[in-house]
């Protein structure tokens, strides 16, 4: 996944701004967490690795409750805010995240690679970002149109800046989607 953010050869490295939305309210939030530390390791490797994390989870609290994590992953050192859980299978809080994203290269002046990587249990044919607490769950179509609507609302503050999402990994069960 983080890999695919790396260029590799004799050409220079090229900056990237990656945004990993993790949706862990689900039975796999634990085993998802990889993918936030596994940033964290890539960022400190290489200083052209930037991360824009939005991260619905249980841990980090003493008992357990659901809430969510916005911050940015920069040479291995992460700045974090909490707030109350979203609910991640909503098209406005995933177009608000591709904002953020979009605003983080911005804000890192040049030209950087923007990916989106979506971190999720799935839901197998029936679409992914599954939010077991809000019992709903974003069909494929919903997340490209979510997408499309955070680079247009990034767009109509920066006219004239072409930074659009160059990629979407899906990290999720779509098997028949």
């Amino acid at each position: 996944m983080i890999e695919i953010a790396r260029e590799r050869g004799p050409k220079s490295p090229r900056d990237v701004v990656y945004g990993i939305y993790r949706d862990g309210d689900n039975n796999l939030d634990r085993v998802q967490s990889a993918a936030v530390a596994s940033a964290r390791r890539a960022s400190a490797e290489d200083a052209h690795l930037t991360f824009a994390v939005e991260d619905t989870t249980r841990q980090g609290t003493p008992n357990g409750a659901l809430h969510t994590e916005d911050g940015t992953i920069a040479d291995g050192k992460a700045q974090w805010s909490r707030r109350a859980a979203a609910d991640m299978a909503s098209p406005a809080e995933l177009s608000r995240f591709v904002e953020r994203t979009l605003e983080t290269a911005h804000a890192r002046g040049g030209q950087q690679a923007v990916w989106i990587e979506l971190v999720d249990h799935g839901g197998g044919d029936g679409g992914g970002l599954e939010a077991d607490s809000a019992h709903a769950m974003m069909a494929m179509p919903a997340m490209a149109s979510a997408i499309a609507q955070g680079t247009a609302a990034y767009n109509a503050l920066h006219p004239g800046d072409e930074r659009h999402v160059e990629g979407v990994v899906a990290n999720q069960c779509l098997m028949s989607t």
